[in-house]
């Protein structure tokens, strides 16, 4: 059993990590684990504090129009400023300062702030993506973006523990310290990066072109990059899906708890029950089913991935008051299909943009995904007061345009990424 283990695909990556590749997913774990833990339980933690839907869905929009300002800046901060610099200071900015707002929110003027710094997020999305993988194979995308992965789902295993938690001490009580918890193991997390990490070598070229050029100027400059992307169909194509994917996944992640608990009649603290299972039938799909996934063969998981989501969602729209069993049978599926789409839309992503000038491309890529994606969470909470179920509805609809993307780009640059991969 044992030998089995070790020579299953991610275990062997996992193990011989070196350089970057390793600082970036051994210390991962110290983000993945709290961020998780925290999840499930955020749209019910701001119901909780007098939010309504509406404020709710309108602090999502929000969050995403911060996203998206910062995803404009992210690809000349990072060639500016370098990959690693540029990482631990977004991080600290982006997360250690939200979280320690969200430990002492009072009313919705919180969470905005904490959105709007949140949102710079964006920065280290670039940042830290290309101090993973600019100095690796092409061929190992699907895996290292796996093993990234896995390392949130970690959290799967002390989840309950929220349960307890929450069910001893209430929501509120139990949502500061998990985010108190998660201010210091975060913080701790992007330092020891930073000092583990080295500047990768497209990184130190970037910043020695940039070093004597104004941060406006590298960004008015940035219009040649994205008249190249405009043109580019495939990029064009890839932008539409990943940005219809993310909307589904925002959607979902706020909206879902509030439906299961108004509803379904379902307790708050069972919330984490379910993020439990949902993370550790993850975390053994990455371990069985993403090794054999690949960007040369992308297009029947991408289908089976994106059809699966659609069947999750179905199941908690059909299911009566109180059926457990579908709100499991829905997870299962959730789980089996985010498995496989996190990292092979990433990789898709990563290997459609021109490498030399990645860093303002995926800055440019984000912004155009979040220009599409913002008006989302401001819809799903108008139609979520209307009825609980209608967010899951558009998130249906959503998935059959995922799948259409996902068609086109099979056409246009299938042997492209046939061969990259």
């Amino acid at each position: 059993m044992l030998k089995r283990i070790a020579r299953n695909p991610l275990i062997d990556l996992l193990v011989h990590l070196k350089g970057n590749e390793r600082a970036c997913l051994w210390t991962e774990p110290l983000w993945g684990i709290p961020y998780n833990l925290y999840v499930p339980f955020v749209s019910v933690y701001m119901a909780a504090l007098g939010m309504t839907p509406v404020q709710i869905g309108a602090m999502s929009t929000i969050f995403f129009i911060s996203q998206m300002f910062w995803a404009l800046l992210s690809g000349v901060l990072t060639d500016k400023l370098g990959r690693r610099r540029c990482t631990v200071i977004f991080d600290l900015l982006s997360w250690s300062v939200p979280t320690f707002l969200w430990m002492l929110a009072q009313d919705y003027r919180w969470f905005v702030a904490a959105a709007l710094f949140n949102g710079m997020w964006r920065v280290t999305e670039n940042s830290w993506d290309l101090l993973l993988m600019e100095d690796s194979e092409p061929s190992r995308l699907v895996r290292l973006y796996a093993v990234s992965h896995v390392a949130g789902l970690l959290a799967g295993f002390v989840a309950p523990l929220a349960y307890l938690l929450v069910r001893a001490f209430g929501l509120v009580p139990t949502m500061r310290a998990i985010y108190g918890f998660t201010f210091v193991l975060m913080t701790t997390k992007f330092i020891v990066l930073y000092f583990l990490s080295h500047e990768t070598k497209i990184g130190e070229r970037r910043m020695r072109e940039c070093a004597n050029v104004p941060l406006l100027t590298h960004l008015l400059d940035s219009r040649h990059v994205l008249r190249a992307m405009l043109q580019n169909r495939a990029v064009m194509l890839t932008v539409g899906m990943v940005a219809s994917y993310a909307a589904i996944k925002n959607v979902l992640e706020t909206f879902w708890p509030l439906l299961l608990t108004d509803r379904l009649g379902i307790a708050a603290e069972n919330l984490s029950i379910f993020s439990t299972i949902k993370s550790l039938l993850m975390l053994m799909c990455y371990f069985t089913i993403v090794p054999r996934v690949s960007v040369r063969r992308f297009r029947l998981p991408l289908f089976a991935g994106v059809g699966i989501l659609a069947a999750s969602q179905l199941c908690v729209l059909l299911m009566p008051a109180g059926a457990y069993w579908m709100v499991v049978l829905s997870v299962l599926l959730e789980a089996v299909a985010l498995s496989t789409l996190n990292p092979l839309t990433t990789s898709i992503q990563m290997l459609t943009i021109d490498p030399e000038e990645r860093a303002r491309m995926l800055g440019l890529f984000y912004a155009m995904m979040l220009l599409v994606t913002a008006p989302f969470g401001l819809i799903a909470g108008v139609l979520s007061e209307l009825n609980r179920a209608l967010p899951l509805v558009l998130t249906l609809g959503m998935t059959a345009f995922t799948m259409f993307m996902g068609v086109c780009i099979a056409r246009e640059s299938g042997e492209r990424l046939a061969q990259a991969g």
